[in-house]
């Protein structure tokens, strides 16, 4: 399959490239009337017909790239194309070569012109009855306007592919694109036109003096940095964040079937049956009962010394870089106590990929207020999972997270599995870049951690990429299994070696191995052998070399099949299509790059509605430039198909999938765990810009509020 992202740059380039293009003939064609009969008009026709001609050939490039990008990845990468801006310039495209094209050419070529009778009666020469056939050529608006309505249409189109990708979606805007082509190439005509006439009454027409030409174009100019002014503004006002809103008032609703606006989902539920609300409040973790486990969990401040002594200011819980590991056991109900000490901007934790009662999910303005500084919060919650987890404050994350607000979080199976009399070594890795002033570290350690390994000890490195980008991973010295993924166990894990693990941000490996004689490393793919984990027998030695191209582990291929409770076959009753894509645009009064879901930024991104019960699916589509690691808080997600091919291993349950630029993925899951859920991107920096959604069981309430005057900013 081709590269995506250099097949679609291929494409965008060709926008600018077709704009470029039609820049100088525009402004030529125009001009061609004023050129002396002879040499300078036939070259300056030359000229505007080779860029005219190359300009054509690019529209067909596009044609052809968008024909590629159909071939390779689908319908859905070139929907938008199709059905928005490529018409725009196909249009005038086909008129610019059956009408402007070959009247360009007679001029160029000196080809004898005839023209009416009416236009040379009364002329003697026929040397004036040729300078003003070709005037007369030279000014029809029939060759002009085409050429200028292209230069429009490129313009129009690369607007929309740069800053409204989606315009299928933004249906608005497509409508007022068109508008501006259709009233400008009227406009055009009208004027053209109306200069051809005057040269017909007159037979001459002066071209106006630079001065005046000077004062045109300086008008011209003023008004349309006014208007790109106003609407910039218009804009940067609109993007601003409301000071205070209920993360359940999306302005768009989605119910997998339709969408509707907020206001018709409001009367279409007050038109049938009223559903019994409930609060997020309500829907919590027993309250009463004595904890299996009690931890307490202090957010503050600290100077973190790294061991290569780096010092970074960070955020902590209880003042360690990761946060303590919690290690408990399945079904034990657990009690975790936060104090904020002095984080102003307010913490949570967040129960990263555990299933909990909504109330515990940790998200500041949905499920919580933010903890200030000086109080506390109780979470309390069963774990019914096993697995691999972590946890990190859902507070401004973006910037928490990155400067240390995290920990793992492990739930060892309720009952232990292997002979008890074997060694084992079971050990959780954090891959996590702390700040800005550090490298990437290992459970805090940002050179070799090493650790000594009796050979024959069996091995569970449980590996939790807690960064906003993917990790790639080396396991090099032993063969080894994928025990599970994303807390997940996958059923008869096959041995493998000399892969590398790609872990989405968020996302969890467990691998297993028995010791060798030998050292045993693990890194990152492209990292010296001096930064990693290296297990040997005495706790020293040299760590294996790493190897820079080894193929990707495939988890859709996987371990062995299982009987599933769902498939590509099953008949559901909601069907979500998520389609991500990057514009340059306003967030929050900030011109950025906006990584978008269907177009929108939070808070007018779709708002999924479900059922309690519900079977549920997802289409992930990355258009985009940038890996997306799409979480779905408080739900596990079944991976059906990848690019359209089924998955085929051992069943892929996931809570954080990582979307390539260019992957198509569907994914299901079953609505049993009711409440107000984060859908996000786990690069958290996108997540912050806007990349964020909401999944809504009906009936689900939260008296929580987000906003600049509330002490609630999740992202």
């Amino acid at each position: 399959m081709p590269d995506f992202e250099a097949l679609a740059g291929v494409d965008q380039g060709l926008y600018l490239i077709l704009l470029l293009l039609t820049l100088l003939p525009t402004l030529w064609v125009r001009s061609l009337v004023f050129r002396p009969i002879g040499g300078a008009m036939a070259s300056s026709a030359r000229w505007t017909f080779c860029l005219t001609g190359l300009a054509l050939l690019v529209s067909l490039g596009q044609w052809g790239s968008t024909w590629l990008l159909y071939e390779s990845f689908g319908w859905l990468y070139i929907k938008d194309k199709l059905l928005g801006y490529l018409p725009l310039i196909l249009l005038p495209a086909i008129v610019t070569a059956m009408v402007s094209i070959p009247r360009l050419w007679r001029l160029s070529t000196r080809h004898p012109i005839v023209v009416p009778f009416v236009a040379v009666q009364g002329m003697a020469r026929a040397s004036a009855d040729e300078e003003t056939a070709r005037r007369q050529e030279a000014a029809a608006p029939e060759m002009i306007v085409p050429i200028q309505a292209l230069s429009l249409g490129a313009f129009l189109a690369a607007t929309l592919q740069f800053i409204l990708p989606s315009v299928t979606l933004q249906k608005e805007m497509l409508m007022i694109a068109w508008g501006v082509l259709l009233a400008g190439s009227s406009a055009l005509w009208i004027w053209h036109s109306w200069r051809q006439q005057r040269y017909g009454r007159s037979g001459i027409l002066h071209r106006s003096n630079l001065i005046v030409r000077f004062l045109q174009g300086t008008f011209v100019l003023l008004l349309l940095t006014a208007c790109s002014v106003t609407w910039l503004n218009l804009e940067r006002q609109a993007s601003l964040l409301p000071d205070q809103m209920s993360m359940t008032n999306h302005t768009t609703i989605d119910t997998g079937k339709m969408q509707a606006s907020a206001v018709d989902h409001a009367q279409h539920a007050s038109a049938t049956t009223p559903i019994q609300t409930i609060r997020v409040t309500d829907l919590s973790g027993p309250q009463t009962e004595v904890p299996d486990r009690q931890f307490r969990l202090i957010a503050q401040k600290a100077k973190i010394q790294l061991p290569s002594g780096k010092v970074v200011e960070a955020l902590t819980y209880n003042g360690q870089y990761p946060g303590p590991e919690l290690r408990i056991k399945q079904g034990e109900l657990i009690e975790v106590v936060l104090e904020n000490k002095d984080i102003p901007e307010g913490v949570t934790i967040h129960w990263h990929g555990l299933n909990v009662p909504n109330a515990e999910d940790g998200v500041a303005g949905a499920t919580q207020d933010a903890v200030l500084p000086g109080e506390k919060h109780r979470y309390r919650f069963v774990a019914q999972q096993s697995g691999t987890y972590w946890y990190h404050s859902h507070q401004r994350s973006a910037e928490q997270v990155k400067k240390g607000l995290l920990g793992a979080f492990v739930i060892e199976p309720a009952t232990p599995t292997g002979s008890p009399a074997a060694p084992k070594l079971d050990l959780s890795l954090v891959h996590h870049k702390l700040g800005d002033g550090a490298g990437i570290t290992l459970n805090g350690m940002d050179g070799l951690l090493k650790e000594r390994v009796v050979p024959g000890t069996s091995v569970r490195l449980r590996l939790i990429n807690a960064d906003s980008f993917p990790a790639t991973l080396q396991l090099q010295g032993t063969s080894f299994q994928v025990a599970a993924i994303d807390g997940n166990e996958i059923h008869e894990p096959n041995l493998i070696a000399n892969q590398t693990l790609l872990l989405a941000a968020g996302g969890r490996y467990d691998v297993t191995f028995s010791m060798p004689k030998q050292s045993v490393f693990l890194s990152q793919s492209k990292a010296s052998n001096e930064h990693g984990l290296l297990l040997s027998p005495d706790g020293t030695g040299e760590a294996p070399v790493l190897h820079p191209d080894l193929p990707v582990f495939d988890p859709a291929s996987y371990g062995s099949p299982q009987k599933l409770p769902f498939d590509l076959l099953t008949r559901y009753d909601r069907d979500f299509r998520l389609v991500f894509d990057v514009q340059l645009g306003f967030y929050n009064g900030q011109l950025d790059g906006l990584w978008t879901i269907n177009g929108k930024v939070f808070p007018n991104t779709p708002m999924m509605m479900v059922k309690e019960g519900e079977l549920v699916k997802m289409t992930f589509i990355n258009r985009s430039y940038m890996d997306h690691p799409m979480h779905l808080h408080g739900h596990h997600m079944l991976v059906l198909s990848r690019n359209g091919i089924p998955t085929t291993g051992s069943p892929w349950w996931t809570d954080t999938l990582n979307v390539a630029p260019g992957e198509t993925y569907e994914v299901a899951s079953r609505a049993d765990n009711p409440g107000l859920w984060m859908d996000h991107c786990h690069n958290l920096n996108h997540a912050a810009s806007g990349m964020t959604m909401h999944l809504l069981y009906e009936g689900v309430t939260s008296p929580f509020q987000v906003g600049h005057q509330t002490r609630n900013q999740p992202e």
